[in-house]
């Protein structure tokens, strides 16, 4: 009897145990949000002025609306159009995604996941949503030419917001993640990262004003290379 009730209370705490790993589980929160202010101005921005057909589309957040994308590319024969939001993660990206296809663009260029970093979104949480993009683009829009942009590094040294600390090591992984993604989705991946990081994977000084954005200058040497590239 008194080996039956160890081994009753043996059973018992594995599955108080297993119990509280699974609850443990369950609360675990994914921040989805984006619909914030700003978010809602762009969208509002964006209703009132329809995309051409055949339209080149940079997407992505705010280093993506920041980009003089129409002038540095005013030699292209095909329309370019900006769609970047500031703050914008992986999940406000999908949910625009719809005004974006109605137009049947020639190619969308997305650069994204350093705001899923901030807000510690899973990798896996970050790659499904890219994944889901494409499907929908391939779904909505197959002519379309899909080019997945690696995410950019940025430079601690020169954020002052808490949510920037201890992101830049996280970097790497993701792009690794999202390129596996690209290639077994049959699409483009293109790594941007050499042209704007400096030996130690830092977003060099001398091309950003706060670690995390560009400098306008530093988009013609992006631009540049996706021509070199043979991508625009």
């Amino acid at each position: 009897m008194i080996k039956e009730a160890k081994y009753s209370s043996l059973i018992l705490c594995v599955m108080v145990i297993c119990a509280a790993n699974a609850a443990a589980q369950q609360t675990v929160k994914i921040d989805s949000n984006y619909a914030n202010s700003y978010y809602q101005q762009r969208i509002e921005y964006f209703d009132k002025m329809s995309i051409p057909k055949n339209a080149i589309v940079f997407l992505g957040n705010s280093i993506t609306e920041r980009g003089e994308w129409q002038e540095i590319l005013s030699d292209s024969a095909y329309p370019i159009i900006n769609r970047g939001v500031g703050g914008d993660n992986s999940f406000g990206i999908l949910a625009r995604m719809d005004r974006i296809l109605a137009a049947k663009p020639r190619a969308i260029f997305l650069m994204d996941g350093i705001n899923d970093l901030f807000r510690k979104l899973p990798n896996e949480v970050s790659v499904n949503n890219y994944k889901r993009i494409i499907r929908l683009i391939k779904l909505k829009s197959p002519k379309t030419k899909i080019y997945i942009e690696s995410t950019l590094p940025i430079n601690e040294e020169m954020t002052k917001e808490p949510y920037t600390k201890e992101r830049n090591k996280l970097v790497p992984l993701l792009n690794e993640k999202i390129k596996a993604m690209a290639v077994e989705e049959q699409v483009t991946y293109i790594n941007i990262c050499p042209i704007f990081q400096d030996e130690a994977g830092k977003l060099r000084k001398d091309i950003t004003p706060d670690g995390v954005h560009l400098k306008a200058s530093a988009y013609i040497d992006w631009v540049n290379y996706l021509k070199s590239e043979k991508y625009l």
